[in-house]
């Protein structure tokens, strides 16, 4: 029995490690099945590394506790100021000592076999970054699953710039490829900042692969930054982080990046504005400066892969129909105030 435990762990030790990134704020809520999904994944040989940015709920206790609990694989981080997401994964990534990483968000979750078919599917393919698809999780208990179609992994890579998911998370980096590339979180900007690193990365490398299966579990929190559409809430950080992606994407994509300024700055920017109650002269000034800054964008070859909703929305913001703008984007609230109705998570324990 001796022997063969001795070979299990040799075993372990030949497998590639991966470091598993978690940023952590203020989520004493949901940190806990945060990391007990990953203690509880099928490939062990795994670090997870628990960056605290200065938590004030009590959460940077409960990652202290598994780093105690766990020290094999769990090990906390506490940085010294509150510097935003990019700036505790920023931190984790100076810490990685695995040949691939992932981030997980620390109110998401991952299924046992996450880590298990990312590297799998990594090491046979040879890829720098793969990608899973994910299941969006809502607090009433539903649940939408979103495949990654049109994309897989034969799929051109200009097709891949063009339409990827800017996410961060739901993806195995490949450590190597990752710090060659001296790219870090953008900490400019507080929201989209995924992007500016996302959509380089695939820029610098045609090694990347997809697997359809929503394994990654993206808790839908009405109150995450992502979600926090205040009125006259300052929305200069769109431009910043969109910027960002121009900055430091390889050269040759132009076609690439015009479609996704189409798919930023004049989708989603203009609906954070209607959201935001912009008036309308702000709001015809962004869709002007927009086509005097892309006046052929019109013909781009990728506008046709939208989702015929965001087809519409765009079309319209292009006319200029800023009232009918504020009834789509109403009547599309509704339905997603309906899908995240609150639950009795205040005194969750996940």
């Amino acid at each position: 029995m001796k022997n063969l435990t001795n070979k299990k762990e040799a075993l372990i030790v030949n497998q590639d490690k991966v470091s598993v990134i978690v940023p952590i704020y203020n989520v004493k809520s949901y940190l806990k099945r945060c990391v007990n999904s990953l203690l509880n994944q099928t490939y062990k040989n795994i670090e997870i590394l628990l960056v605290d940015d200065c938590s004030t709920d009590g959460g940077e206790k409960i990652a202290k506790e598994y780093s105690e609990k766990y020290p094999q694989f769990c090990k906390f981080m506490q940085r010294q100021e509150n510097g935003g997401l990019s700036a505790a994964r920023n931190s984790g990534i100076e810490n990685v000592t695995g040949d691939y990483l992932t981030f997980v968000d620390s109110d998401d979750w991952v299924h046992p076999d996450y880590i298990k078919l990312l590297i799998e599917k990594a090491i046979k393919d040879q890829a720098d970054i793969v990608t899973v698809s994910m299941t969006y999780v809502y607090p009433n208990g539903s649940e939408n699953k979103q495949t990654i179609e049109p994309l897989n992994t034969k799929s051109d890579q200009r097709l891949k710039i063009a339409l990827i998911r800017s996410y961060a998370c739901g993806r195995l980096y490949r450590s190597s490829f990752f710090f060659a590339q001296e790219l870090r979180f953008p900490t400019n900007v507080k929201r989209a900042e995924d992007m500016g690193l996302i959509i380089p990365l695939f820029s610098r490398t045609k090694k990347t692969s997809f697997i359809d299966s929503p394994v990654y579990y993206y808790w839908q929190r009405t109150d995450s930054i992502s979600n926090s559409n205040k009125k006259d809430m300052d929305l200069s950080f769109y431009d910043t982080a969109f910027q960002n992606v121009v900055d430091f994407v390889s050269p040759g994509f132009e076609k690439e990046i015009e479609f996704r300024a189409i798919s930023e700055l004049m989708y989603g920017k203009i609906m954070l504005m209607i959201r935001a109650a912009k008036k309308r002269k702000e709001i015809v000034r962004q869709i002007e400066a927009f086509n005097s800054k892309y006046p052929e964008w019109k013909k781009n070859p990728y506008i046709s892969y939208l989702p015929r909703g965001k087809r519409i929305f765009i079309e319209i913001s292009n006319k200029k129909a800023v009232g009918l703008l504020n009834i789509l984007v109403w009547c599309w609230d509704k339905n997603q105030s309906i899908k995240g109705k609150k639950c009795e998570r205040d005194n969750c324990n996940c």
